[in-house]
């Protein structure tokens, strides 16, 4: 093998990422310095359908309005979610939440933990007026379930979005890779939606995730109005549009059963892609915070995106 092709090779490895012609992953673990950008993105119709069996040449990056070549590519293509995580589970104990509801959280993660591959790591944390941590990053079950069953007591304030802050840095001193694998950082956020201790002006905070590559999605509890007619009401969460804008998506829940929105949580990471580009050189070490979009060249193809903005680290020179 060419000693290009090799380094070639072993990034590829490392990133879990795939260009068609280059076969199976390694399982080494190679930790390499580099400026790749990388996106996680779900395709759906207008529907909401899932599209499937996009290639590369079905995309279009943008980088600050300019077209990017993509520089890797990877489809999650298989019946079950292959792919590993880095998960927080970030359950909402304030006041406004009912006891019997915790049972109904602990029984659907569990469903959810099961369906998702052993190379996966959670951690479990409770937020009210405090933000808790239960059980830091691990792939034991049984860890994971001592973690719910020390839930007992509900009450206090509601402190979301300085919660869902806490988490991303969690995330970001999560495991990176498991074997060759690069793990997706996700939040599932168990709330109703409302934050009474923090404002709802959270650019810093979408920049953040952003940053740290994490998708945030919420199963929210209903807050009803009647005047609506019965339906959940637009809530503090809806208003900062930090789910959207992480590529995540919101899922009511009647707290009566959350499993099958745990699996609908699953069957969307299970349905993403992965793109990635190496930025020009000009770019790479400016400091500065460069505009991402992606477009589907699929007629009616609908994308949701992980992150919309990228900052490049800042050279010494």
């Amino acid at each position: 093998m060419k000693k290009g092709l090799l380094v070639f090779s072993l990034i590829i490895a490392a990133l879990n990422l795939s260009i068609p012609g280059l076969g199976q992953h390694g399982e080494q673990v190679i930790k390499l310095e580099t400026d790749l950008v990388t996106i996680d993105a779900t395709v759906t119709d207008k529907d909401g359908n899932f599209i499937r069996k996009l290639k590369p040449e079905d995309f279009t990056l943008y980088e600050d309005g300019e077209i990017r070549k993509l520089d890797f590519f990877e489809a999650s293509e298989e019946a079950a979610l292959t792919r590993p995580l880095a998960v927080v589970f970030l359950l909402d104990i304030s006041g406004s939440i009912e006891p019997e509801q915790l049972i109904k959280q602990r029984e659907a993660a569990q469903s959810f933990i099961r369906l998702v591959q052993p190379e996966s790591a959670f951690a479990v944390v409770t937020f009210a007026t405090e933000f808790r941590l239960l059980q830091d990053f691990t792939s034991d079950r049984t860890k994971i379930d001592r973690a719910f069953q020390k839930i007992k007591d509900v009450g206090g304030s509601t402190r979301l979005f300085g919660s869902i802050d806490r988490s991303i840095s969690l995330l970001k001193r999560a495991p990176r890779f498991r074997g060759s694998r690069r793990l997706r950082r996700v939040i599932v956020a168990i709330t109703d939606g409302i934050d009474s201790v923090d404002s709802t002006d959270q650019p810093g905070l979408i920049r953040r995730a952003n940053d740290a590559e994490v998708t945030v999605y919420s199963i929210t509890l209903p807050w009803y109005s009647a005047a609506l007619g019965g339906d959940r009401i637009m809530t503090l969460l809806d208003v900062s549009r930090i789910v959207p804008l992480t590529g995540g998506k919101d899922f009511p829940a009647d707290a009566k059963d959350f499993t099958p929105v745990f699996k609908a949580v699953a069957e969307e990471i299970r349905s993403g892609y992965t793109l990635a580009f190496y930025p020009p050189d000009k770019n790479k070490h400016d400091g500065r915070v460069h505009q991402l979009k992606v477009e589907c060249r699929k007629p009616g193809g609908i994308v949701r995106v992980s992150r919309t903005s990228y900052q490049s680290a800042k050279s010494n020179s």
